[in-house]
């Protein structure tokens, strides 16, 4: 019996952060981060993305990506990320791909 009380107790738990809104993601982060740049934080509040985000800031705007791929070279991590479904206001079909080095947004491809 104790079994079963425990996964009903968890599965609303589960379920609501699994509800959390795009923009109430964004305003957590915002929240959590209050050493963020003025335009950084503009940016996640809007959903943008800019060069020099670190991995966080992108993923409170955009959320997770659909893959990640990482990769060492000459001591640096390179990290590719995809979103394949529409992000953002500018970017609303096709893949999009980003580059972070280091943990910091340096390119993305549409």
């Amino acid at each position: 019996m104790k079994k079963i009380w425990v996964i009903s107790a968890i599965i609303p738990v589960i379920l609501m952060y699994a509800c959390v809104s795009p923009q109430q993601r964004r305003e957590d982060y915002v929240n959590e981060h209050p050493d963020l740049s003025r335009e950084v934080t503009t940016a996640v509040m809007e959903g943008r993305i800019m060069k020099g985000m670190s991995a966080g800031d992108v993923r409170a705007a955009w959320g997770d990506p659909d893959r990640e791929t990482l990769s060492m070279a000459e001591g640096s991590n390179q990290e590719i990320w995809s979103y394949d479904t529409p992000v953002g206001k500018k970017f609303t079909e096709g893949t999009v791909i980003l580059t972070l080095m280091n943990g910091k947004l340096i390119n993305l491809v549409n």
